[in-house]
């Protein structure tokens, strides 16, 4: 049985459907084949695109799914009642790598005052940077990592209030 969700992405949400282990988004051509490579990441193929535009990954963290698709880097997060605000603990899902990375630079210092979508960590993973952006305006409580470490899934990189 078709299960239906929404996804957001910073200000947007898609209407998104989950049938067996295809993905249908509204608004988007085709649909999406995921199949789970294991260690919490899927292969996606978006049909209807050529082999070397339409394959990608995906992580998920929380109820954040990060997907890797034809170059472009993308954070949705899973929304149950579009009407809802963020938690608490999605804003720390946030704060947590998608899949293992090499942190790059830590933009942000113990003290500081960030913004909603302020790029706050830049990790490399899978030879590509992703911006770990704040995911509410605060300030930087803690910071737990620094270039060059090596961080895994579920580790929180920082600590905003």
């Amino acid at each position: 049985m078709p299960t239906p969700l929404i996804l957001r992405e910073d200000d947007r949400d898609w209407a998104a459907t989950i049938d067996g282990d295809t993905v249908s988004l509204a608004d988007v051509d085709g649909t999406f084949a995921v199949r789970d490579i294991g260690g919490g990441r899927w292969h996606i193929e978006h049909a209807g695109r050529p082999a070397e535009a339409a394959q990608g990954v995906a992580a998920r963290t929380g109820d954040v799914v990060w997907v890797s698709l034809a170059g472009e880097l993308f954070a949705f997060h899973i929304v149950a009642d579009a009407g809802k605000s963020r938690s608490s603990s999605r804003a720390q899902d946030a704060l947590t790598p998608p899949m293992p990375a090499t942190v790059v630079r830590v933009a942000v210092n113990v003290g500081d005052t960030v913004s909603e979508g302020d790029t706050v960590v830049v990790l490399e993973a899978m030879k590509m940077e992703l911006a770990i952006r704040a995911p509410i305006a605060g300030t930087v409580r803690s910071v737990h990592c620094k270039a060059g470490d090596l961080v895994q899934p579920g580790l929180v990189l920082l600590d905003i209030d």
